[in-house]
């Protein structure tokens, strides 16, 4: 397989392969969506903070000196989110009566519409999953508020990412991240696997091991 030089990143000795293979596109954009402005201080919400993307945004939040709620669908989902660095575990929305500055979300549908209203003037939404497949319905002029501008953006950029999974590779051989890997079996167990992660019944990432072969 002939690949662009910017989107592969050397495995340091220290790194498992099959954590490694957990890192990218989960861990990618974890990370660049974190990267665009400060958080150091900042009240930062994850929704969906139990799925592969939102543990991985939980830890670089906390890493990044953020004061980190994760928001999760049932009190059964909110296992290891505080390890991982979450000051505030919340189900759904529940709890939250202070403004946040940045909102992760994951979640989109009628969630996403009142997680919302609980932006600071001059805060940010930034779109990294749909996963309630619902429509978000804003109320009219809700998008319009008074005051420095509260913005709602995307992002999906997979490009060049060879320097971006390095420094997620160094922070896991460093011990500071955890690839997050939940299930793991053999790629004979494949139905087995993605029928778990439809359930919603593996917090963080399935890895596939090639059976040994000879």
């Amino acid at each position: 397989m002939a690949v662009d030089t910017t989107a592969v990143a050397e495995v340091p000795a220290r790194v498992e392969l099959a954590g490694a293979a957990a890192l990218p596109m989960a861990g990618v954009t974890a990370l660049r969506t974190l990267r665009s402005r400060p958080i150091l201080g900042r009240r930062v919400l994850v929704t969906g903070a139990a799925d592969g993307v939102g543990r991985y945004a939980v830890r670089l939040a906390a890493l990044g000196g953020a004061h980190v709620i994760a928001s999760v669908g049932s009190a059964g989902r909110a296992g290891g989110l505080a390890a991982l660095g979450a000051h505030e575990v919340v189900v759904g929305l529940e709890g939250i009566d202070r403004p946040v500055d940045l909102i992760l979300d994951n979640v989109g549908g009628p969630q996403l519409v009142a997680a919302w209203e609980l932006l600071a003037p001059g805060g940010e939404v930034r779109n990294i999953g749909w996963a309630s497949g619902e429509p978000a319905v804003f109320a009219p002029y809700s998008l319009l508020p008074i005051g420095p501008p509260k913005t709602m953006s995307t992002y999906g950029d997979v490009r060049d990412v060879g320097p971006d999974l390095a420094t997620r590779l160094d922070l896991v051989a460093e011990g500071r991240l955890s690839p997050e890997v939940d299930w793991r079996g053999s790629w004979r167990r494949v139905t087995e696997a993605a029928q778990a992660l439809l359930d919603r019944r593996i917090a963080g990432k399935a890895v596939l091991d090639l059976d040994p072969t000879g």
